[in-house]
């Protein structure tokens, strides 16, 4: 075999195209390894680049996917050998450097980590980034002195990736966890993967403070909602905030910083430091393994497919998580 196949996204003449295309091996690089994908999964953000909604990469011309497992197939790395089974999330895959939709990959070492041994290729793509950024977001919440003695964490677009795991996680480990969703219809999914109740928003106060409703937050939308949220949560409460479903923006006052001790706390996959990526994935794989994968994996679908599930993500036609299957 001489080539392999890829999905690339480029913005020649500054307009997005999206085509499959071939691609030659080369000689690796030091420190480099060249894996054969076997698993990808479809991120909001992929779906984003991927219809052209917004621009991730940050080039011209980039293979999109935020993260894969595979099993090595050369290596020029001394931490990695042919044979074994290897996985990587965010660290620039997809954005800076050639990301998971692809039937081969050449990565640098640095990024690359085992599968840890009570985890598979499925099972870890299955948890994927969206997983890594749930795990990070709490292990956040309890370096601040989270307890669930506070009472509710509420989490925003519960119904999506990032959303579904950070649910399941919160209910495996003893917290009481409302789930934010637009669509009534996940109502049921969402109170199967560990959901006590269910909120859905209409017309949300805009008032300095709100009522003490939550004890912290996982929050996936941004604007408003995370405006109402900060203004909703109780004394020394943390919100941990990772996406911007709905909004980049953030119009809110100071009010539950300085009455109420509230701590906004920011998390990103993307530049977590890779030297401490192993102690979260150890944990992902025990202490905060989802015990509802099944369910929350929704969908399998193949490379080919990825143009068209990235439509219907952006729209709010999916929920849980997407999985791609390369081989």
């Amino acid at each position: 075999m001489q080539s392999f196949n890829s999905l690339v996204i480029d913005y020649k003449d500054n307009e997005h195209n999206i085509s499959f295309r071939t691609k030659i091996f080369r000689e690796l690089k030091h420190k480099e390894v060249l894996v054969k994908i076997k698993y990808s999964s479809l991120n909001y953000k992929d779906a984003l680049s991927v219809s052209g909604k917004s621009k991730i990469i940050r080039g011209e011309e980039m293979v999109p996917g935020l993260d894969f497992s595979g099993t090595v197939i050369d290596s020029k790395s001394k931490k990695f050998n042919k044979g074994e089974k290897v996985l990587a999330t965010g660290s620039g895959l997809g954005e800076t450097i050639d990301g998971g939709f692809s039937e081969f990959i050449y990565v640098p070492d640095n990024i690359l980590l085992h599968v840890p041994k009570k985890l598979s290729l499925l099972s870890s793509m299955q948890i994927g980034t969206a997983g890594f950024t749930a795990a990070i977001s709490i292990e956040k919440m309890l370096l601040n002195k989270q307890s669930i003695g506070s009472g509710p964490i509420v989490v925003s677009g519960a119904s999506g990736g990032v959303g579904s795991i950070s649910i399941n996680i919160l209910s495996n480990i003893g917290f009481e966890t409302i789930a934010i969703t637009r669509n009534k219809n996940y109502i049921p999914y969402l109170n199967k993967i560990g959901a006590t109740s269910v909120i859905i928003p209409k017309i949300l106060e805009k008032k300095p403070l709100n009522n003490k409703l939550f004890a912290g937050s996982i929050d996936n939308v941004g604007g408003e909602l995370l405006d109402w949220l900060i203004k909703s949560t109780k004394d020394n409460g943390n919100i941990v905030s990772v996406g911007m479903a709905s909004s980049y923006n953030l119009n809110t006052t100071v009010l539950p910083l300085i009455m109420r001790g509230i701590n906004i706390l920011g998390v990103s996959s993307t530049n977590y430091p890779n030297n401490k990526r192993r102690f979260i994935w150890e944990k992902l794989s025990n202490k905060y393994k989802p015990s509802q994968l099944s369910l929350i994996n929704k969908n399998c679908i193949n490379l080919k497919e990825v143009i068209n599930y990235s439509k219907k993500m952006v729209s709010g036609k999916v929920a849980g998580r997407t999985i791609i299957k390369i081989y």
